[in-house]
């Protein structure tokens, strides 16, 4: 009897340990979707009775198509696409995934999201970009580190863009972002864990831009700017405002600057770029800040022959390219703190940090209402040191 007992017992361990999860989906079944593209749908359709929201989204949805990534797959008529567009409408972000089913055989798996554009008809929408990325913010399977981009014009055909030498569009232009380490006209990649951060915190922002160039190329330069106060979409700023951000963020990686020096290109290598910036909050009606900035770098290119082993040339090249970096921050101070009066520059965060009892004061106006932000002073100093100069070249004038 005892080993009848025994026996019972162990298969019933074997039948616990054997169990499969009810809710399993093979892999071949699954539909991989890595990006999607948000645009506001023109027509709404036709009036019911049940709730609806104020707009109607039109969703382009990327998914992987595993037998077009295997080399030298194809089918019927040519070579198997690795991706599969397809375009959901609805009034909610949930909506949207579960018409999917009705296009695929496959089941939408929205784990594996590399990418999310957002038109910037619809980021102009009141309160609309922070309702869209509430819905990827909340379900727990939806990874932080999604990049985020506004597109200007419509972000859908975005995804058709040839990605050769990649397969896959969004993995291509995913790869060229990237490249924001060496090009500073370039904002670097913003994820929706970061932009939660600001989303919380009610501070300004900015978020990459990206839009399909006159050859159906990709072209991410640029950047857009999100108004904390309603999390709205105002405006882009152009490749050398966005520098300027970088410069006086001290986000700048790598670059060049150009300067002249007789009429003619001095190129300059940046290797090292930072910043430092002093605020003075005595008078909370004209906030001072103080951006210092200051590069290390090489001559990558003279077009002009000079003799750099004279300290005197090597003043007047620096002086000339300390002068070129204060003209490109301010003109990205005066689009930001002059014209739009938004301080996507996050300086708020320094007052904030500095003295907390003004900031307490004035956080609910810094760049809105009474708007604190636009009536302070903004000062910028650049300093410019020249590591090497290259090979001096003699030529005959």
């Amino acid at each position: 009897m005892n080993r009848v007992k025994k026996g019972f017992i162990i298969f019933c361990m074997t039948l616990i340990l054997l169990t499969g999860c009810w809710d399993r989906v093979e892999i071949e079944d699954r539909g991989f979707n890595i990006g999607v593209a948000i645009d506001l749908e023109e027509q709404r359709g036709e009036e019911v009775e049940q709730p609806q929201g104020d707009y109607v989204f039109k969703g382009t949805y990327q998914l992987v198509v595993p037998r077009g990534l295997q080399q030298g797959e194809g089918g019927a008529g040519g070579a198997t696409k690795a991706y599969q567009n397809l375009v959901s409408r609805s009034d909610t972000m949930f909506g949207q995934v579960r018409n999917l089913a009705e296009e695929t055989s496959r089941t939408p798996f929205m784990k594996h999201l590399q990418l999310i554009i957002i038109s910037d008809e619809v980021a102009k929408k009141p309160k609309v970009f922070a309702n869209i990325l509430d819905f990827f913010l909340r379900d727990h399977e939806m990874r932080r580190g999604i990049n985020v981009f506004i597109s200007n014009g419509e972000a859908g055909p975005i995804f058709d863009v040839d990605p050769n030498p990649d397969n896959l569009p969004v993995m291509f232009i995913n790869s060229i972002a990237e490249n924001a380490r060496k090009r500073p006209e370039m904002l670097p990649e913003q994820r929706i864990g970061d932009i939660y951060e600001r989303l919380v915190d009610h501070h300004s922002y900015l978020v990459p831009q990206i839009k399909l160039g006159g050859d159906n190329n990709i072209e991410i330069e640029g950047a857009a700017i999100i108004h904390g106060h309603n999390n709205r979409f105002e405006e882009f700023i152009t490749g050398e405002e966005t520098e300027g951000v970088r410069f006086i963020k001290g986000e700048y990686d790598a670059g060049l600057l150009k300067t002249m020096i007789e009429d003619n290109l001095v190129v300059y290598e940046v290797k090292r770029a930072d910043s430092k910036i002093e605020v003075n909050t005595e008078d909370k009606e004209q906030i001072e800040f103080t951006i210092n900035i200051s590069t290390e770098g090489n001559i990558g290119e003279s077009f002009e022959t000079l003799d750099y082993t004279k300290p005197e040339v090597m003043d007047k090249v620096r002086s000339a390219l300390e002068k070129e970096i204060e003209r490109i921050a301010q003109t990205t101070i005066k689009k930001l703190h002059q014209d739009l009066k938004v301080d996507a520059l996050q300086l708020g965060s320094y007052v904030e940090r500095k003295d907390y009892k003004t900031w307490k004061e004035i956080k609910d106006n810094w760049d809105h209402g009474e708007n604190y932000f636009a009536k302070s002073n903004i000062k910028v100093n650049a300093k410019a040191m020249i590591r090497t100069s290259g090979s001096v070249i003699q030529i005959e004038k």
